[in-house]
């Protein structure tokens, strides 16, 4: 049973847990099937679930991966390394996230264990050796991973009256590289070692390696040069290279929004979710129509302009990559997450429903014919 299955089972069946959160049993449906429920319901179903005295927190939102435990690694009772001491502790901002980090009394840079959980997973509940245990990633375990328990593999010390444990700075590379090779490697049947749940874990990966050797060729430089930094210069720099980085993977456009199209459409949503086809062309010509449209006067013309159509007719990027991070970024997920509100409000087949109500919330600089109201 997945995140999402358990979720609906607690009201019931999938009819209950429709009629509480205001949705159709359709929608229901198509999150059990993949296992995932939109973010933007969470709130809802956790309210719902309130006013039926039903346990639902938001830590049961969380998809962990799926793990095999190694028969090779045993995990001991935690004990005390060296008996190390915390000189020097503060945060670092990787991500938006503030990661605890400290310097030990052996000199050693250390981030806290349930913080890189945090970091990379985003959750920090549990230990992190779930996440080394795997079958499919011990060919690409560090080495000082291998064939030991976590607690002898890390730094253990007293810290705020409790024991800690840390990574030493690089273990967080090394763990990265971990993921970043198995996704590289395939199997006999020419598949990717990763498993479907760990991808995502790849992705953060690359995002913190790349951002961590960029700011490493600064502080090379400014070392060999005597350059002396402003304060929290390298914090600035990380959390500007992080943004970098994370640009190409933001997920704009998640399922459910093209789920929401195919259904209105009666177009066989099985198509893309079991025989892994593209979407037809039509669906560009909606998104242009119900989404960038509707963004302020020249802004579809300008990113346009900047993402061309090849020869062949494609676009080398996505459209929203072009946009600046936060200004453009916050204007387009909340457009979409009112678009795809109004398109769940309308029942199956009633696209041109949805399409008048879109309209009369968002109007357009171009009327449905792509001929300009206005000039702009």
């Amino acid at each position: 049973m997945n995140t999402a299955e358990e979720i609906i089972a607690k009201f019931g069946t999938q009819q209950k847990f429709a009629e509480a959160v205001g949705t159709r049993q359709s929608n229901v449906s198509y999150w059990a099937k993949t296992g995932n429920i939109p973010t933007r319901w969470h709130g809802k179903i956790i309210e719902a679930a309130g006013k039926l005295g039903i346990p639902i927190s938001a830590s049961d939102f969380i998809i962990t991966p799926e793990v095999q435990p190694s028969s090779e690694i045993k995990l001991p009772t935690p004990r005390h390394s060296q008996n190390l001491t915390v000189v020097k502790s503060g945060e670092l901002d990787i991500a938006g996230i503030k990661v605890p980090c400290a310097v030990l009394s052996n000199g050693k840079r250390v981030f806290f264990q349930r913080e890189i959980v945090g970091l990379l997973t985003g959750n920090k509940k549990g230990g992190f050796s779930r996440y080394l245990q795997p079958s499919n990633l011990q060919p690409f375990l560090p080495e000082k991973f291998k064939y030991r328990a976590i607690e002898d593999a890390v730094f253990v010390f007293p810290y705020r009256g409790k024991i800690a444990q840390g990574f030493e700075g690089t273990d967080l590379i090394e763990i990265c590289e971990m993921y970043l090779r198995a996704r590289e490697a395939k199997t006999l049947d020419g598949k990717s070692v990763l498993l479907g749940s760990q991808k995502d874990l790849a992705i953060q990966a690359e995002i913190i390696t790349r951002a961590f050797a960029k700011v490493g060729v600064v502080a090379a430089i400014d070392e060999a040069t005597g350059y002396q930094k402003e304060k929290d210069e390298y914090q600035k720099l990380l959390a500007q290279y992080i943004a970098e980085e994370l640009q190409p993977w933001i997920k704009i456009f998640g399922e459910n929004y093209y789920q929401q199209i195919y259904r209105l459409k009666n177009w066989d949503w099985g198509r893309v979710v079991i025989d892994k086809k593209n979407h037809p062309w039509e669906v560009a010509k909606i998104t242009n129509r119900i989404v960038y449209e509707k963004l302020p006067p020249g802004v579809i013309d300008k990113l346009q302009e900047l993402n061309p159509r090849t020869e062949k007719g494609y676009r080398k990027h996505k459209n929203f990559q072009f946009l600046t991070p936060n200004a453009g970024y916050v204007h387009l997920v909340k457009h979409l997450g009112h678009i795809e509100a109004i398109m769940e409000r309308h029942k199956d087949g009633h696209w041109f429903d949805a399409l008048g109500e879109i309209d009369a919330r968002f109007p357009s600089v171009r009327d449905p014919y792509g001929q300009r109201f206005l000039p702009l």
